[in-house]
């Protein structure tokens, strides 16, 4: 995780440094200085308690012209919210290039559930006799899985290639 935001904070400033024009930067420095934290905090309110009214005054207006300018200049950085929304367009556009997909599936393996995990780290166990007092523990599997996450691959390669 450390790392991933080091990357991202490094993508950040380049992107930032690549995507700000030079003919409109004084403009968007002078918008940046004059919005007051007031107004950035009021615009922030209402977002997180999901108001869409209008904005009442030229400052939060101008945070929400800034907040589009930082949108335009993060939208290639992964993991930012505009990232995000780019990569919905691409899918809507698809949607509309292609048309609907027919069929949604989300696959979602539990390896700290399932027992098999346990018999590729090794252990000799029947998965076909097994009682359900022999099914290993929830911590005991999440520990197992901890200590030798290559055992948590081998179960999603298994897993996915015998779902496919």
């Amino acid at each position: 995780f450390t790392a991933f935001n080091i990357l991202q904070r490094c993508n950040m400033l380049l992107r930032t440094a690549l995507k700000a024009k030079r003919s409109t930067f004084p403009a968007l420095a002078r918008q940046f200085a004059s919005v007051t934290s007031a107004a950035i905090g009021a615009v922030t309110k209402r977002f997180a308690q999901g108001d869409m009214v209008p904005f009442r005054n030229s400052q939060e207006r101008m945070v929400l012209q800034l907040m589009q300018q930082v949108n335009l200049v993060t939208s290639t950085v992964p993991g930012s919210s505009a990232a995000l929304v780019n990569m919905r367009n691409e899918i809507r556009a698809l949607m509309i290039d292609q048309g609907l997909p027919s069929f949604y599936i989300t696959i979602n393996p539990a390896d700290v559930y399932n027992p098999l995990v346990k018999f590729l780290a090794g252990s000799e166990i029947d998965i076909d006799y097994m009682f359900p007092h022999e099914v290993p523990s929830y911590w005991d599997q999440a520990t197992l899985i901890a200590r030798n996450p290559v055992v948590a691959a081998k179960f999603f390669n298994v897993y996915l290639n015998t779902f496919i």
